[in-house]
């Protein structure tokens, strides 16, 4: 067919009054016009012009269409986008593209399919990330390690676009002279290869040209040499061999797939007669083992759902070993992701007292200020009772799990304290190969090292994740790092000890929080490793997932580096992400500072105190209107960066009660004078509704927001308590409620099940639909993808009947929508909905048929320690 039949052809079939290649027809000039690579040349009037393809518009075809945007240089259409929620999950092929307005996967850029089987691997470069100088082949689709371990070590840097002609590395290992020169590679990369010692090195990179020294861009870990701070080089024994998972593990239907390779020791004697050591959750398995590769290919089948931690171990044959391996896998129906977590935060002495036997309080401290009973066995209760199921809670944080001081010491007020709350540790440090002289791993008021990792197991069977507090910037002086290490030059500690206190806090990083609380000197890598070690520990022993990181800005920033690329290589290829939450103690202008440690080399998040003090003054204390908190969210909820997953919360063990905010029992919104207020004149519960619906709003608000909701114990029902110890008071189960605790349980349930089924209140950016004038009434539309939910709150003492327009969220005429609370369905027409709301009352509002409901009434739970 003639070129210019064919456009007549085309466009008999899609324009209105053309002409078609019909016999005895008028003939046409050449469609000879360039339209570019998104339109054809078509004949229109006798003369030539360019048909678009779909979403695409101008003379030539170059620029999007109204009703479309321009992503990555193709058009899509406006409205949900194929990638929002990204639906590529599968192991290292997580990178969405749209191609022709539909979702395609592809392999992670540290990934390939070099055999073109459909599945991504790791590329050799990533592959080699702990081990530089190794020899790597991926051309099989897999990297492998042919050969023994290398004894050489390899530096690279990757200027990018940053003009550098020549680098050098300076280091302790050359006296930090020139002597080292980085050789420039095609792709701009510089690397020098090295022969050391086994040790421990401090470096930096030299740029003559600039005179310019800096550290390796590329490793969380540091030096410090004569008061400045290195890139930290540590030489391993290259006699050593090593285990190394190949893969990200697959699981699907019960069944687990990876594969683990031996890579033998510099000396090449081989792997020990008796092989590699494997379980899962501590029961032997076996695998099929080629010894020519040195690969272990794992299938583990039949698993019901939950975590399972894979834990490898293997000697050369003159018994040299290799570090232990872990590999921790999820079967789990819907693949988890901590945007999607509501973490419950039970401090272990005061939610449930499940072993009698293990209750010991410390002498001459009061019953409010002593260890009162709270154990694993009363959180494991919790759990096989479905209460947390049942509230929607998917992750728990509970109190550090370490050893503490067994004795009453006296806190900022002269009273003598127990250290219930567990921050002060005496075992800090604790790992199997090095156990610390006098001491247990784990409190034995809580109970026993096996009892928690039982816990985290019967956790992970119901499908919730485990946070433990990790206290890492002091120890108790009963502490063994204390005693053999106080004396010690480079110190251990940080000598004199000045108080916090006393120096009016100017000293965070050096001060003591008390004089029996020695604060870590972590410029000592002594120090830090024992403490990263003993974390690493931690998570490899008990299979937790994520630490609450405490008094984040007390430590230096190696120490949050350092944690992230400890349990980074300890966790590598395993997909997983191991939340790390800080806590960072801030006012409502304290938003830079949580920003600074918060990034993929640093933590994951932190606690939203700027949010928190909003939230309390506005719905608690009704100090601020509603127009305060839009204006406050609409720049905090991109503050902190697309890495960053936030906290947000009502109450935690160091502020007052929210419910007592809401009665007008404490004096300011800072909670000052509230730790006299808890010993004089501690706040009952309210005797009037009120205080309760206030509490309902701010959950409403909490849960139907981004971030990672946190409901402090207790906070779920309405517990009161000013200041620590009062905040802190045993948790109350039914069918001791009262009816008030009873609905604000009930509301938090229907709130969590909504937000469970809605990814809108989890990853939706949030659209003012309607702000009364008084600031009393709000509505918000939330978004992703193509899930939409309304959420309209009501802080006014009077009932209000508004008229929400939905235009914004596409919602047409005729659009069921369902209140998640009041189960009441309201329609949308003329492009908006009516509502009819109680005095401070909210509405929750999401597609009909999606939303998923909890059981009511709420029962009765049946968990130890409940009456008290």
């Amino acid at each position: 067919m003639n070129r210019w039949c064919f456009c007549l052809v085309v466009l008999a079939s899609t324009v209105p009054g053309t002409t078609g290649c019909g016999v005895g027809g008028p003939r046409q000039q050449p469609c000879d016009l360039e339209c570019g690579d998104h339109g054809s040349c078509v004949i229109s009037a006798a003369r030539p012009e360019c048909l678009c393809d779909a979403g695409w518009a101008g003379e030539i075809c170059d620029e999007c269409a109204g009703g479309y945007h321009d992503q990555d240089g193709s058009c899509i259409p406006d409205g949900p986008d194929p990638c929002e929620p990204n639906p590529c999950v599968e192991p290292h092929e997580t990178v969405c593209e749209v191609v022709e307005w539909e979702a395609v996967c592809r392999c992670d850029p540290d990934a390939q399919d070099n055999d073109g089987d459909g599945s991504c691997r790791p590329t050799c470069l990533a592959a080699t990330e702990d081990f530089p100088a190794q020899a790597c082949d991926d051309s099989s689709g897999e990297a492998l390690f042919p050969g023994t371990r290398s004894c050489e070590t390899l530096l690279r840097h990757d200027p990018g676009d940053e003009e550098i002609s020549g680098l050098f590395v300076r280091a302790e290992f050359n006296d930090w002279d020139l002597s080292t020169p980085m050789t420039r590679d095609a792709e701009g990369v510089f690397s020098v290869r090295l022969s050391l010692q086994a040790g421990d090195y401090g470096y930096k990179f030299f740029d003559p040209d600039a005179q310019r020294w800096f550290e390796d861009p590329k490793n969380p870990f540091f030096r410090w040499v004569d008061g400045r701070r290195n890139s930290r080089l540590r030489v391993p024994d290259c006699s050593q061999p090593f285990l190394i998972l190949l893969h990200q593990p697959e699981s699907s239907g019960g069944t687990i797939r990876f594969k683990v390779q031996y890579v033998d020791g510099a000396s090449g004697v081989g792997l020990a007669p008796d092989g590699i050591h494997a379980s899962n959750n501590g029961s032997p398995i076996t695998g099929a083992f080629d010894p020519a590769s040195g690969v272990l290919t794992v299938e583990d089948g039949g698993l019901a759902p939950g975590k399972y931690a894979y834990r490898f171990d293997a000697a050369d044959a003159e018994g040299r070993p290799a570090e232990q391996l872990y590999v921790p896998v999820w079967v789990e129906r819907e693949r988890f992701a901590w945007q999607d977590a509501v973490l419950y935060f039970a401090l272990t002495d005061r939610f449930a007292d499940g072993d009698p036997d293990n209750n010991s309080p410390a002498g001459g401290v009061d019953p409010k200020a002593n260890w009162q009973g709270g154990d694993f066995a009363g959180l494991r209760a919790g759990i096989e009772s479905g209460y947390f199921d049942e509230l929607g809670v998917n992750a728990i944080w509970i109190s550090s799990v370490s050893q503490n001081t067994p004795d009453g010491h006296p806190g900022s007020d002269g009273r003598l304290y127990a250290a219930y709350y567990s921050y002060w540790p005496v075992s800090t440090g604790w790992t199997e190969d090095h156990p610390l002289p006098g001491v247990v791993p784990v409190d034995p008021h809580f109970g026993t090292l096996d009892e928690f990792k039982e816990l985290v197991r019967i956790a992970h069977s119901h499908g919730i994740r485990v946070l433990v507090d990790l206290v890492a910037n002091h120890v108790h002086d009963q502490s063994p790092l204390w005693s053999e290490h106080s004396h010690e030059n480079p110190p251990w500690f940080h000598l004199p000890a000045q108080g916090c206190r006393e120096t009016d806090w100017t000293m965070p990083i050096t001060c003591w929080f008390a004089d029996y609380l020695p604060d870590f000197e972590y410029k000592n890598p002594d120090v830090m490793d024992a403490m990263v070690e003993h974390a690493a520990w931690l998570v490899r022993e008990t299979d937790v997932d994520g630490f609450r990181v405490d008094a984040v800005k007390h430590m230096i920033d190696d120490v949050v580096y350092a944690l992230r690329g400890r349990i980074g290589r300890l966790l590598r290829f395993s997909g997983l992400r191991f939340y790390m939450v800080g806590e960072t103690f801030t006012g409502e202008d304290g938003a830079d500072l949580l920003a600074h440690y918060i990034g993929p080399e640093k933590l994951d998040g932190q606690f939203d105190f700027p949010l928190y003090w909003q939230v309390i003054s506005v719905f608690l204390r009704e100090e601020r209107d509603l127009r305060s908190l839009e204006d406050m969210v609409e720049w905090n909820d991109g503050q902190y960066g697309d890495w960053a997953i936030m906290s947000t919360f009502l109450g935690n063990h160091d502020v007052c009660r929210a419910l007592s905010h809401a009665n007008g029992d404490i004096g300011d919104m800072w909670c000052n004078n509230g730790k006299e207020q808890g010993w004089n004149d501690p706040p009952a519960l309210p005797d009037a509704p009120e205080p309760y619906l206030r509490l309902r709003l701010a959950w409403t608000f909490l849960l139907t927001s981004p971030g990672v909701p946190l409901i402090y114990y207790g906070d779920e029902i309405g517990l009161a308590g000013a200041g620590d110890p009062d905040n802190r008071r045993f948790m109350t189960f039914e069918p001791d409620l009262t009816d008030d605790q009873h609905d604000t349980l009930k509301h938090v349930k229907l709130l969590a099940a909504a937000r469970r089924s809605h990814p809108a209140f989890r990853r939706g950016r949030r659209h003012t639909l309607l702000m009364d004038g008084d600031g009393l009434l709000w509505a918000y539309g939330m978004r992703a993808g193509d899930d939409r939910a309304i959420v309209v709150i009501n802080r006014s003492p009077d009932p209000r009947s508004p008229q929400v327009p939905v235009d914004e969220l596409d919602l047409e005429d005729g659009t069921e929508l369902v209140d998640a609370i009041h189960d009441q369905v309201v329609t949308v027409s003329g492009g908006s909905i009516d509502l009819n709301l109680d005095a401070r009352d909210s509405a929750v509002l999401v597609t009909a048929g999606q939303q998923t409901r909890c059981a009511l009434p709420v029962p009765a739970q049946d968990i130890p320690g409940r009456t008290r």
